[in-house]
């Protein structure tokens, strides 16, 4: 708690995010936090949560939580079902998640409830690219994340998205949260691949080497460090890019855009 008000204090951080597990007594342990937290320093805090009952999102917002992210993770129906859903033997399922989005921003208000996306589930581009619209429709918004497999694990054998098809994301992603673009914007192929943003090459040329699209997403001054990433292969970058990295991410993207 010191070193959270030290750090506050001294601009070197701007957010304390909580990232909760699903177990019997977590609210009470989660205001608990929160509480203590709020006593200490008046620092932003964010909350991930699994769909909880709308008065416990009312008692969240009560001690102190500014913003809820409740984790949708999967980009369709179908993929939450196998895994996070039914199939993958837990009790959530996609209807609840939306309902709780809709109960939530009831409670916080638009901009002040998040959920997270990860990339390379087994979705189609098309798939998140109609999740993302959806989302910031409602005004939830998204926090991108890449697969990462992790030994032993259910999914522990399947690869990481390929960082052309992520930075396309991203970009389809930075371009519909900035209301730059609607999904009618985009033109996708037979399988659902993104083949085109339906905006002049000037602008999305100059929204590139921004490189703002390729920053981590998520709530307020998130930046969250190799959370999906490698020192070697960088997926969200947790910083402004520097000028050999907008080239990188340029050249990525020519891979299959015409940029």
């Amino acid at each position: 708690m010191d070193g959270l008000e030290k750090a506050f204090k001294a601009g070197r951080i701007f957010r304390v995010c909580i990232q909760t597990l699903n177990y019997p007594w977590m609210i009470n342990d989660l205001k608990s936090l929160v509480k203590n937290i709020k006593l200490k320093v008046d620092i932003p805090i964010s909350a991930s949560v699994h769909p909880i009952p709308k008065d416990k999102i009312v008692e969240l917002f009560e001690v102190g939580v500014d913003n809820i992210v409740i984790p949708l993770d999967a980009a369709s129906k179908d993929v939450f079902n196998n895994v996070k859903g039914v199939k993958a033997g837990n009790p959530y399922t996609w209807e609840v998640y939306w309902k709780k989005f809709g109960e939530a921003l009831e409670v916080f208000g638009k901009g002040k409830v998040g959920t997270h996306l990860i990339v390379g589930l087994g979705e189609k581009e098309k798939d998140l690219v109609e999740t993302i619209q959806k989302l910031y429709d409602l005004g939830v918004y998204c926090g991108l994340f890449a697969f990462t497999p992790i030994p032993k694990t259910l999914l522990g054998e399947a690869k990481k998205p390929s960082i052309t098809s992520y930075r396309i994301i991203q970009l389809a992603h930075y371009l519909i949260a900035s209301n730059t673009l609607k999904l009618r914007d985009i033109i996708f192929d037979n399988e659902g691949k993104i083949l085109s943003f339906n905006i002049d090459k000037r602008k999305l040329l100059k929204i590139i080497r921004s490189g703002k699209p390729f920053q981590t997403t998520g709530c307020p001054h998130c930046n969250r460090p190799f959370a999906t990433e490698t020192p070697s292969e960088m997926y969200n970058f947790p910083r402004k890019l520097k000028k050999n990295e907008v080239k990188l991410t340029i050249k990525q993207l020519s891979r299959r855009l015409k940029i």
